[in-house]
């Protein structure tokens, strides 16, 4: 396994372009403080051991998660950098640390593949949903390990398969019903969701005691909740940038048709399925 993706839904073809066209997207639905579901947050700081007093990078930050709830969680003891290519993603990661009056928080643009910082400067390495985009995700798993202190922990966690997370189809579908046209899934999201895929990764990248595990909870969204709005600005954010409000409501009314089976009562039970990997660099 190399890690470098062997089909045309395993790179982004101009990432930072890529991402710079959803800020506006992620922006409509990003927190404006602490997170709004920390739970895979959660899951990262316990998986790559993390505690106060340490110094914790977090990669493919983008608008804080889940930096942010790691800034929280080191009490004002230890720091965390939180490194993305796309400048914008991470202004909004500050405002919101901003916000919460965190001072021990610094952002960092630069590539996850060549990162911009020494060997071993750092006590945690975290990603959440982002080491799925990468051409060559070998040698960001790598750069990971080179900057952690011996010893150290890393976890990953990607998205599971799409048959584990109905709501990218559900939403899809919503949008093709009221647009008229199709919007596939982008399956790159997914290009790790086989069990045994990101733990191949961290122990080619020279990664001791790597573990690997299915990781997956229900999130239950109320009818009215702004949960498929965002899934619909962070999918197309152009197209749906000139919505009036009469639009949105209509958009999402068909967004929770086509979501009809996950439909319980006044609430959406949204299964959320991701694998989460971690390993130690070594000593």
């Amino acid at each position: 396994m190399t890690g470098k993706g062997s089909g045309p839904n395993d790179a982004l073809p101009n990432p930072k372009d890529y991402w710079a066209n959803r800020t506006a997207g992620w922006s409509a639905g990003a927190s404006d403080g602490a997170a709004t579901d920390d739970t895979f947050d959660r899951a990262l700081i316990e998986a790559s051991a993390i505690i106060p007093g340490m110094d914790v990078l977090d990669l493919a930050a983008g608008s804080g998660d889940p930096s942010v709830t790691i800034a929280t969680h080191l009490a004002g003891n230890g720091t965390v950098t939180a490194c993305d290519m796309t400048y914008d993603m991470l202004a909004m990661a500050q405002a919101r640390v901003d916000k919460l009056a965190l001072a021990n928080f610094r952002i960092v643009s630069g590539d996850m593949a060549a990162l911009p910082f020494p060997d071993a400067c750092f006590d945690a390495v975290t990603c959440r949903n982002g080491l799925m985009f990468p051409a060559d995700k070998l040698a960001c798993v790598a750069e990971a390990r080179r900057v952690l202190r011996p010893g150290s922990k890393g976890a990953w966690l990607v998205w599971s398969t799409i048959d584990d997370n109905p709501t990218f189809l559900t939403v899809a579908n919503g949008l093709r019903r009221y647009f008229g046209e199709d919007f596939p899934p982008r399956m790159i999201r997914h290009s790790l969701g086989e069990a045994g895929s990101l733990s191949a990764l961290l122990t080619e990248a020279g990664f001791q005691d790597v573990t690997e595990r299915r990781f997956a909870y229900e999130r239950t969204v109320p009818i009215g909740d702004d949960y498929f709005r965002c899934a619909a600005a962070r999918t197309i954010p152009q197209r749906v940038a000139s919505l009036t409000e009469k639009d949105w409501s209509d958009l999402l009314s068909t967004i929770e048709e086509a979501s009809a089976a996950l439909r319980d009562g006044d609430v959406f039970r949204i299964p959320i399925v991701a694998r989460l990997a971690a390993g130690t660099a070594p000593t």
